[in-house]
């Protein structure tokens, strides 16, 4: 079976490899001590179920949040929502702003606009994750469909939104910055075709 795209893969490619995960641990590590240690997980927590519980609000849910070891959402129908570290959408949202940041040979200032807007949209659709599941919980007594839609399907579709927004983030960066080589945008062209 033929690719529509040539695959080929030299030492120039490895290095550029290598450079850019070593770029990519560093700033995920960075953002991550900075994030938990500076900022603290309970805080963010907090943040993200505040802003759940304002959402659901719009929706006739009202409530009050918490923190007791996680952040909880105590909804006054008698539902609670606990949101955990991995609620939150940390990994998520660090692992696409430290894959954009670490994409070095594009200019700082795609990469900077790319995790800005990545880092908004990920978050947007955390919250819009956590509120479908809250109501599935408030309108379904389906456990079944409660565990599959939150343990993989949300968790599959973040993981897919995350690599769709740095496909497009990288094809519009290396397509418009005039400092990507010549020989990269040849290679992104025979992607396409």
């Amino acid at each position: 079976m033929k690719l529509p795209f040539s695959l080929s893969f030299g030492k120039d490619d490895a290095v550029k490899t290598g450079r850019f995960l070593l770029y990519f641990i560093l700033v995920y590590l960075v953002f991550s001590m900075l994030a938990k240690g500076i900022v603290g997980i309970e805080t963010i927590e907090l943040w993200v179920a505040g802003n759940v519980l304002g959402i659901l609000s719009f929706f006739g849910q009202t409530g009050t949040v918490s923190l007791a070891e996680t952040a909880l959402i105590q909804l006054d129908s008698g539902i609670a929502i606990e949101i955990s570290e991995l609620c939150t959408g940390l990994m998520e949202t660090i692992l696409i702003v430290g894959a954009i940041i670490a994409s070095i040979g594009l200019s700082w200032k795609k990469r900077l606009i790319g995790a800005g807007a990545a880092l908004i949209i990920a978050i947007i659709f955390n919250h819009i994750r956590i509120v479908i599941t809250t109501l599935l919980i408030l309108g379904t007594n389906d456990i079944t469909l409660i565990e599959f839609t939150h343990n993989i399907l949300f968790r599959i579709t973040l993981l897919v939104i995350i690599a769709g927004l740095y496909i497009i983030w990288f094809y519009w960066a290396a397509s418009t910055d005039s400092k990507f080589s010549k020989k990269s945008k040849k290679r992104l062209n025979n992607i396409k075709t």
